[in-house]
């Protein structure tokens, strides 16, 4: 029977999945569940939860463990992980997926228009840090972890190009 460690905003969850036909043993911290699931399409499915109806869409976000889940309008950030891997991961003292970037460059070329950071200012993951409008779009660079700004190496009104370096991290 495959076993999860899901993290969810700091949160673990032991999980364990039976799969047998379209209905799922599943256990959720020791807890039994009883899930039957319909698959839409490749990423998403609709769960019968204890009588509760639910859409979800898990999304990869590389080639790491992390997902993005979609339900109820919401966009969550998961880690799934082997539990066993995990437990291994965690006993070695490893963090998961690679170290964040000191240097954070623009994803495309584009106008920065707003910064929503400054240098020494402390930033958690997710928080906004700067936007770049491209093709008559606005785009939220946010950070990808938590740290302190160290520099901002662009300014609002100037035009960046692809990888430019736009701001550095302690």
């Amino acid at each position: 029977m495959p076993r999860y460690l899901v993290t969810i905003d700091g949160s673990e969850y032991d999980i364990e999945i039976d799969y047998a036909a379209t209905d799922l043993n599943v256990k959720v911290n020791g807890r039994a569940v009883r899930v039957i699931r319909s698959e839409l399409q490749s990423s998403r499915s609709l769960l019968l939860i204890e009588g509760a109806s639910l859409e979800v869409d898990v999304r990869s976000n590389g080639y790491d463990a992390r997902r993005t889940v979609f339900t109820k309008g919401l966009e969550i950030e998961a880690l799934i992980e082997d539990y066993n891997l995990a437990q291994l991961r965690k006993t070695a003292g490893m963090s998961v997926g690679p170290a964040m970037e000191k240097i954070v460059r623009a994803p495309m070329p584009g106008l920065v228009l707003d910064l929503k950071v400054a240098p020494g200012e402390s930033v958690t993951k997710g928080e906004p840090l700067l936007i770049i409008e491209a093709m008559k779009m606005e785009n939220v660079i946010k950070a990808q972890g938590d740290g302190v700004i160290k520099e901002i190496a662009v300014t609002a009104g100037q035009s960046v190009e692809k990888s430019d370096k736009i701001l550095e991290f302690e």
